[in-house]
């Protein structure tokens, strides 16, 4: 799970940096032609764990939340004044425990992004876009007790239990942001970016439950599927 997150990760944060690279011009009336921002994106995702909550809560478990806080970081770069390209990427954990056991339940995805401008004016801008992307979920669990020692992991080593599920994801979103500009001279400059995005994840097929390379029979159908509210908090800029 945590390897899958990573190289989730790491295509966003190369199309982030792409997107951001400082390429902009600004045209006669201020508008933005062409350039880039990004930043940190923290916020709520709402998704249905209720067939996985239900599996736990037969187990002894609390039941499992259904709306999450995320953290992630994203941007995009502007083409022509209209056209975003971009990737973002976010993740959220939750913790749920038995008399014996502690369940923690993960989740990462990443997306690659497009986008329209449809109004820009005096430093807003507002977009819809859609994104293609991926994710996984990963179920944690291990015995709640005192901390075992080298030896006794090695005796002993069936004290955790790591299965996940990941698939293809689309999103759909409309995202409104501020370009505060702090500096300009003839070469160009910058500025701070603030933002949020409203919008829905749908994952369209169901996936199998793996134990590293074994399939698991049985799991419950869970998808990152669901609204969001995601703010973003970053800065961009731009050449003449």
């Amino acid at each position: 799970m945590r390897s899958k997150i990573m190289v989730t990760m790491t295509i966003v944060a190369l199309i982030v940096l792409a997107s951001i690279t400082p390429t902009s011009v600004y045209g006669d009336e201020g508008t933005i032609e062409s350039g880039g921002s990004g930043g940190f994106m923290f916020g709520l995702n709402w998704i249905n764990l209720t067939e996985l909550s239900t599996k736990l809560e037969a187990k002894g478990f609390e039941p499992l939340k259904g709306n999450l806080f995320s953290t992630g970081g994203g941007g995009y770069g502007i083409i022509k004044e209209k056209i975003l390209l971009g990737g973002e990427g976010h993740g959220f954990q939750q913790a749920v425990f038995s008399d014996s056991l502690k369940a923690s339940v993960g989740a990462g995805y990443g997306f690659f992004n497009i986008g329209y401008v449809v109004f820009s004016e005096k430093g807003f801008r507002l977009f819809p876009m859609i994104g293609l992307g991926g994710g996984s979920v990963n179920l944690r669990i291990v015995e709640r007790g005192v901390t075992p020692t080298f030896d006794e992991i090695l005796d002993n080593p069936g004290r955790e239990t790591n299965i996940s599920t990941s698939g293809i994801l689309l999103q759909f979103a409309v995202g409104m942001d501020y370009f505060l500009k702090l500096g300009e001279d003839e070469k160009g400059g910058g500025g701070l970016l603030f933002g949020v995005r409203v919008g829905y994840i749908y994952t369209p097929m169901k996936a199998d439950w793996k134990m590293e390379d074994m399939d698991v029979l049985g799991g419950p159908d869970v998808r990152v599927t669901g609204p969001y509210v995601h703010f973003i908090i970053g800065g961009g800029g731009f050449e003449k």
